[in-house]
């Protein structure tokens, strides 16, 4: 055994490693399904012998999915197996293999940087109204705000006027016509101010994320991708 063993340290996992080559966790991929659709999907988990992602309309045991993703070593794809649905999580069969589209620092592009995020971020505008949210519970009236790089775990609310670090807010927001209103509670880490227009940005930290909350964020993130993509503008 080395001394950096012994120490606790792990060697890094080179891209050749089949390990280094599967899609990291809370990474959003893109999702084909043998004879069906396309779309994206949320790599839930990556454990020893299978992958737990978010399902997508089509998604079926036994169903065939290919996987088209970036880590940080480069670009891949794989194709799997559907093993279990359970909820609006799916288990997938681990790869037999990973086919390698580029490496990093080969000129592929890879774009793993973006997939070094704990959390995908999509660059949108969603109106919203907002209040103060002292001890974790909305009170006062309510503001008018936009919400923006809205993620699982937090957004930039774009506000008229500027709030302090540490401070709780109530977000309200629409994501879709047919389904109720979202309110999260969100704690400004940062605060920032927006030269064009003179309103403040905060970068806001998500509290208590519900299951439900969690899924309807990563919907909204799907659908705007995939339209995105089917535009021609990703």
């Amino acid at each position: 055994m080395s001394l950096w063993s012994a120490l606790g340290f792990k060697p890094k996992a080179k891209a050749s490693d089949p390990r280094a080559r599967l899609p990291a966790a809370h990474s959003l991929v893109d999702c084909q399904i043998m004879h069906g659709g396309t779309g994206s999907v949320t790599v839930e988990a990556v454990g020893a012998k299978s992958l737990t992602t978010t399902v997508m309309t089509g998604f079926a045991p036994g169903t065939t999915v290919i996987l088209t993703y970036a880590n940080q070593n480069g670009r891949f794809r794989l194709s799997t197996k559907i093993a279990a649905i359970k909820g609006n999580l799916a288990t997938l069969a681990m790869p037999r293999r990973v086919q390698t589209l580029s490496l990093s620092g080969s000129g592929g592009g890879g774009g793993g940087g973006a997939q070094k995020r704990s959390s995908v971020r999509l660059d949108t505008t969603v109106p919203c109204t907002w209040r103060f949210a002292p001890q974790g519970k909305g009170y006062g009236e309510f503001y008018r705000g936009s919400v923006t790089d809205l993620s699982r775990t937090g957004a930039s609310l774009v506000t008229d006027r500027e709030m302090k670090k540490n401070v709780t807010a109530e977000i309200k927001m629409q994501l879709t016509s047919a389904s109720p209103p979202l309110i999260l509670l969100g704690e400004v880490m940062r605060v920032g101010k927006i030269e064009q227009s003179g309103k403040s940005s905060h970068g806001l930290r998500f509290h208590g994320v519900t299951p439900a909350d969690d899924k309807a964020i990563m919907e909204f993130i799907n659908r705007r991708q995939a339209d995105r993509r089917s535009r021609g503008l990703m």
